[in-house]
């Protein structure tokens, strides 16, 4: 039996690296885009979480912070919390209808000395990989974080 020489043998092999690659590609980027997106989701997640316990932080010390509109005046302790949050996490666009402060007196109460405060912020992450998207209700992953901690005693307001 006679061989072929190897350059007859792979010539029609030629296309078939093409084809294959084709196959293969949109697996691939299903796998980057969707680790892209958890990758978001983390990010996301833990930005919100820095800037609820900043702003849990600013509210177990009864402080306030400084107006930004008003040199010399100070703003409220509610709008002190949501401007912290929203100082911290910049990027998310985070708005105060999203963020949740709930004290002995109801929502929107932060609290008197020694009281138990809760914050909580409910954000949406839209999901960006078509192919992921269906999974999730709306193509959106609900994101909340929540804090509750005692507030140190402090001068009350």
């Amino acid at each position: 039996m006679r061989r072929r020489p190897l350059h007859k043998r792979t010539t029609g092999a030629r296309g078939s690296s093409l084809i294959e690659f084709s196959l293969i590609l949109p697996l691939l980027l299903l796998l980057f885009f969707g680790a892209f997106d958890f990758g978001r989701i983390l990010y996301i997640q833990l930005t919100l979480q820095s800037a609820v316990r900043e702003a849990s932080r600013l509210t177990v010390t009864g402080n306030v912070l400084p107006d930004p509109n008003h040199p010399g005046e100070f703003l409220d302790r509610v709008e002190s919390i949501i401007h912290r949050i929203q100082a911290v996490a910049p990027g998310l666009h985070v708005t105060a209808d999203q963020i949740s402060i709930i004290g002995p007196g109801g929502p929107g109460n932060p609290g008197g000395p020694g009281d138990l405060v809760t914050i909580r912020v409910d954000y949406e992450i839209d999901i960006l990989t078509p192919l992921v998207r269906p999974v999730f209700p709306d193509g959106v992953y609900p994101c909340t974080v929540t804090m509750i901690s005692r507030n140190e005693p402090f001068p009350g307001t």
